[in-house]
């Protein structure tokens, strides 16, 4: 006989499976929350917290992780799904809670601050780094810890556009827009436009300006999207994880650019690549980027040759990507946070404990 999974187990999971800031657990605990203390919403009754208890979590989410989420509004309600957490199982949750006096609440916040000090540290490591030490496998390495691993494409993204940023700087790179002199009556016709939009005028044919990249905000959701553009050609499209033909699809259908560059695994690349032929994409991929072209650049950035110019740029633009995609809460916020609440630490015991979760 199959047995259901309990309550506790579905929390669980939905935590080992969120990214290191775990929004979707928190919004849980501000349900709990909620129910606890207002007494004003009834648990069983999907409706009375479904579209609330999403402002509820943003409300709390700047002062503990640094900044509010932007889920994709197709997964936002995956979280009360028969196959996650259906009010069934928050309701069960929510009896605990309350004879704990925030027991749930407690437990799910204090893995929230067990992870944000992991990423402290890291935050450390590479801050204190210098580009002649600096190894990105070994970077890498660091997010295989199981707090961490759901964030690992995140990480990759700012591993790229950290790269592809300096790279482009400093090889002085420009990208010029000019203007057939032979349409210079159209140009008159719709100077304004012409002027507003792309920056030329009947005095001025061409503008010259430096080659850039810049990170497209992405969701906190099974995101398709594009993570990079630029302003020379190229998308940049960072994909840790396999794709299937869906993904692919769901991709390419909402991207307008011609020429899509692909990061991914060595392992996936030639998967990836036979799944653009069978959908006949292939012809928009302007080539793959791999973890071991990354490593080897990032090497080269950091030898004797180029450590205090492009390693320095390098560590710097990492360092900075870093903090805009993980912006750390200081711990005394954290702490501050506990203490209005009456949270204690010490009241997760037997199965609560935080080091059972750690290590299932």
């Amino acid at each position: 006989m199959n047995l259901l999974p309990t309550p506790k187990e579905r929390l669980d999971k939905l935590i080992a499976k969120s990214r290191a800031h775990l929004y979707k657990p928190i919004q849980i605990a501000e349900i709990l929350f909620r129910d606890r203390v207002h007494r004003d919403i009834d648990l069983m009754q999907l409706d009375t917290y479904r579209r609330p208890s999403t402002r509820w979590r943003n409300a709390v989410s700047p002062r503990l992780v640094g900044k509010v989420p932007v889920l994709n509004s197709r997964y936002e309600d995956q979280l009360f799904d028969s196959a996650v957490l259906p009010p069934e199982a928050i309701a069960e949750l929510g009896e605990v809670n309350r004879a704990g006096n925030g027991l749930i609440e407690v437990y799910i916040y204090a893995l929230l601050k067990n992870r944000f000090g992991k990423l402290a540290e890291i935050k450390s490591i590479l801050n204190q780094t210098p580009p002649k030490n600096f190894n990105l496998a070994s970077f890498l390495a660091l997010f295989e810890d199981t707090r961490l691993r759901r964030s690992i494409d995140k990480v990759y993204e700012i591993i790229v556009y950290a790269l592809f940023e300096t790279l482009t700087r400093h090889l002085n790179a420009t990208v010029t827009l000019a203007i057939d002199e032979n349409q210079i009556e159209l140009l008159k016709d719709f100077k304004v436009f012409a002027n507003l939009v792309l920056g030329v005028s009947p005095e001025k044919l061409a503008v010259v300006q430096p080659a850039r990249l810049y990170r497209v905000g992405t969701t906190n959701a099974a995101d398709a999207g594009l993570d990079m553009w630029a302003n020379f050609g190229p998308a940049i499209q960072v994909k840790h994880l396999t794709l299937t033909p869906e993904d692919v699809d769901d991709i390419l259908e909402g991207m307008t650019a011609d020429q899509v560059v692909v990061v991914c695994k060595s392992m996936e690349k030639r998967l990836i690549a036979n799944l653009l032929g069978q959908i006949g994409l292939s012809n928009r991929i302007r080539g793959f980027i791999t973890e071991v072209d990354l490593i080897a650049w990032y090497d080269r950035c950091c030898t004797e040759k180029y450590a205090e110019v492009l390693g320095k740029t390098l560590l710097y633009e990492l360092g900075k990507a870093f903090a805009s995609e993980f912006p750390l809460s200081e711990r005394s916020e954290i702490d501050a946070f506990f203490g209005e609440r009456g949270y204690s630490e010490t009241a997760l015991t037997e199965v609560w404990r935080i080091d059972q979760a750690l290590s299932s």
